[in-house]
């Protein structure tokens, strides 16, 4: 929003015609920004890190982060899904556990929370969260196959979606 209205401030006829005016459009267009920003609840830099030199990661990443801001997550859900495809298979692999191209999302963390659990990375307390993180992937797995762009699906809710992305995300 701050680019377009730069670019606004280049045109000679799409200002407005008194000085005041234009000053109060211009706070108000400020304040709205900073009041998207400070609500949104999800950090994209944060959640969808640049975690190899894969050359299609930044593509990806700025695929979801575009949906996600024009407030499309059911459109998002596909690329989500191949994100921590991705992910996952770069954590199994940095463990030398190979991966097979075939493997869903689902199984992949499963294989990936194994070796957390054989490595002693996670307590028997927190192993319950990871039976939870599993059942999350499946059902990113199953809304990807069932209910998004990479089939001729009907697509999740807006709302349904937003929820799942945001979970995968964290």
């Amino acid at each position: 929003m701050r680019a377009l209205w730069d670019y606004r401030c280049t045109l000679t006829d799409y200002s407005e015609p008194e000085a005041d005016e234009e000053e109060r459009l211009k706070a108000w267009l400020v304040q709205f920004t900073d009041e998207l920003e400070s609500a949104s609840s999800l950090n994209l830099d944060d959640a969808l890190k640049d975690f190899s030199g894969d050359t299609t990661l930044p593509k990806l990443r700025a695929s979801i982060a575009a949906d996600l801001i024009a407030e499309k997550p059911d459109v998002a859900l596909d690329h989500v899904h191949t994100y921590c495809v991705k992910r996952f298979r770069n954590l199994l692999s940095a463990r030398g556990q190979p991966t097979d191209a075939t493997v869903p999302l689902n199984a992949l963390f499963g294989a990936y929370g194994k070796i957390l659990r054989d490595e002693g990375a996670v307590s028997a307390f927190a192993q319950p969260t990871l039976r939870v993180q599993h059942r999350l992937f499946d059902g990113l797995n199953q809304a990807r196959n069932k209910r998004s762009f990479a089939h001729d699906n009907e697509l999740l809710t807006v709302s349904e979606a937003q929820d799942l992305v945001s979970q995968a995300a964290q």
